[in-house]
């Protein structure tokens, strides 16, 4: 290899190296916006996590009230039909009677 040859190489392992560096500082520079990109939509995942989790527990508090509520109606009705049924059964046993000269 010549003198020139050799200057030649190594501006071109120069330029190169010279290259590399650039491309390596911009590489950081993205790294670090991603960085903080990822940084920013982590704190938005775990807030909204955390306000889906607050929100079915309150979808479950209102159903377990609403639960609680419809076994309250439900003893309500059968306690209800009850009565019904013994005033239809007195009802019933008035007018027999009646007809039955009573």
């Amino acid at each position: 290899m010549t003198n020139e040859e050799i200057q030649r190489t190594m501006e071109f392992i120069l330029n190169q190296q010279a290259q590399f560096t650039v491309n390596i500082q911009k590489l950081q520079e993205s790294q670090a916006k991603t960085d903080d990109r990822f940084n920013q939509l982590e704190d938005l995942v775990t807030r909204l996590a955390a306000a889906t989790m607050k929100g079915f527990e309150d979808v479950n508090a209102k159903i377990n009230a609403l639960v609680d509520a419809q076994m309250r109606t439900d003893e309500n009705v059968k306690r209800t039909d009850e009565a019904v049924r013994n005033l239809t059964a007195v009802v019933d046993r008035y007018f027999r009677e009646r007809r039955n000269g009573g």
